[in-house]
């Protein structure tokens, strides 16, 4: 599971290049340029005081001429045709020409935006009228059932024993595989759909139009009729709809001595290394083991420099094919998931608070957060939260984080994306163009299969990282820098390296 196959880079978004840094110089470019018609104003002001120079005055009485050349010269140089003054005001209209630019760039972004969500919500919304034309008052109960589906498809694929497999792939036969290999051929398709869902919860329980002498009504139509139901503008609604029905819970966080993997007692010394740990840690809780699931682990070093550091690594989902009545002590399941693309606040998120406080973490010592999948996800919302800990760096794994942020100022989000994994592409949205996050997508070729779990596998993923690592682009290359410099990658601790493994669980 290393990045020697190689991955190909596909593209990369945000970060200190991408459009969004792009128009921050040009609007610092616009005040540089402000800033200089208002010094040619200041010396225009100081030509028409030596027009009215008393000394120069009291010249011409011996030299009018010599006056005569000289004022013209100071009015030429002030106020002519070619004059600082004509000059600053040619300036200023380059700083309003320059902020007018960005703003109608932004203007269209923005409008172009808004019609693809007004269409994905339309498209959604159709689809969910006819779900609920042709299923009636079971209806609604399809919309957490398509989304289990998919979810089983991605990631509880490779957790499920190998005669579970076998039996799935012997009902489904080639239809099974064929759908996977249109889902990897096909992602931006696949979050177009996702981009609509909160037009399909809409329209599976909002009235529709009769087709014959009676008029079907989904269940819960008669009160979106009467306006009692809001509307479910966006994915991240609709997900926050459905995450109600699941009880958020309490977590219980404690330490696992003596646990550990491979990597626990090393500093990672690269991206690649912090996806390799992530895939060791994640095998805690593999299949047949649920009494780890929940583990995540937290690193401690303090470098040549005196500051203390922390890496704390969130595995992804370990059960996806939780139902609201079917809830159990498990942190990382499908109601979380839906919590974290609503951007509500989960039980797995403050398990980690919990557990970056009883590693002894301080309020100002840097921290990074690395997760894989649901991992990431969290990682990423922990750092746009207030939380009284000094998050300075994610780096996340197949996760989708677009309805996530801003992120602060000066912070450094570096997210990998394999093309054809549809796991990041779920919350229905690319990732914003923004200077602190910067979105590597690759393709990792032979290592990912052509299904979907192995497109949103850490051999996939390894490789990715190890691309980034590489990579001479330069808004990843500030990222990866960003890593090396701030002493999370590449440190060699004199005292060491501490490392605890926790397990966070759900109270109800």
């Amino acid at each position: 599971m290393t990045g020697s196959d190689g991955a190909v880079v596909v593209s990369v978004t945000g970060g200190v290049t991408g459009v969004a840094a792009t128009y921050e110089r040009l609007l610092a470019l616009a005040v540089t340029f402000e800033a200089a018609a208002e010094r040619m104003r200041g010396w225009a002001a100081r030509g028409a005081a030596v027009l009215v120079d008393s000394d120069l005055l009291a010249s011409g009485l011996l030299a009018p001429l010599s006056l005569a050349e000289a004022e013209v010269a100071v009015v030429t140089a002030t106020t002519g045709p070619d004059g600082v003054l004509s000059e600053s005001a040619g300036w200023w209209l380059d700083a309003e020409a320059l902020r007018l630019a960005v703003r109608l760039l932004q203007e269209a972004d923005e409008l172009a935006e808004h019609a693809l969500d007004a269409l994905d919500h339309a498209l959604g919304r159709a689809l969910g009228q006819s779900l609920a034309l042709s299923l009636g008052p079971a209806a609604p109960l399809w919309l957490p059932a398509l989304a289990g589906g998919l979810a089983v498809t991605t990631v509880l694929w490779p957790r499920l024993p190998e005669l579970g497999r076998d039996l799935l792939v012997e009902r489904l036969g080639d239809e099974g595989d064929d759908l996977q290999e249109w889902v990897t051929d096909h992602p931006r398709l696949v979050e177009r759909l996702a981009a609509g869902g909160g037009g399909l919860v809409d329209g599976l329980r909002s009235p529709v139009v009769p087709l014959g002498p009676v008029a079907p009504l989904p269940p819960l139509g008669l009160l979106g009729l009467l306006g009692l139901l809001p509307p479910t503008r966006d994915t991240a609604a609709a997900a926050r709809l459905l995450a109600g029905a699941y009880d958020p819970g309490r977590p219980r966080t404690r330490a696992l001595p003596g646990v550990a993997v491979p990597a626990s007692a090393a500093p990672p010394r690269s991206v690649e290394d912090l996806v390799e740990h992530l895939a060791q840690l994640s095998e805690l809780s593999a299949p047949g083991r649920p009494e780890m699931n929940g583990t995540i682990e937290v690193q401690s070093f303090t470098g040549d420099d005196g500051v203390a550091r922390h890496v704390v690594y969130l595995p992804g989902t370990d059960d996806m094919t939780t139902w609201p009545w079917t809830q159990d002590d498990d942190v990382r399941d499908m109601g979380t998931n839906l919590a974290l693309v609503g951007d509500l606040p989960t039980a797995y998120g403050a398990g980690v608070l919990d557990a970056m406080a009883a590693a002894g973490i301080g309020p100002d010592e840097p921290v990074l957060l690395a997760g894989h999948s649901q991992g990431g996800l969290q990682a990423a919302q922990l750092l746009d939260e207030q939380h009284g800990y000094r998050i300075t760096h994610v780096v996340t794994a197949g996760s989708p984080t677009a309805h996530l942020g801003p992120f602060p100022d000066g912070s450094h989000v570096l997210s990998l994306e394999q093309q054809g994994d549809v796991v990041p592409l779920l919350d229905g949205a690319a990732n914003p163009d923004s200077p602190e996050q910067v979105t590597l997508t690759f393709e990792a070729g032979p290592l990912t299969g052509r299904d979907v779990p192995g497109h949103h596998g850490f051999a996939a993923y390894a490789a990715g990282a190890a691309a980034a690592d590489a990579s001479p682009h330069p808004g990843v290359r500030e990222q990866v820098r960003s890593l090396h410099e701030s002493g999370f990658l590449g440190a060699q601790p004199p005292d060491g390296v501490r490392h605890t493994v926790y397990r966070i669980t759900r109270d109800p």
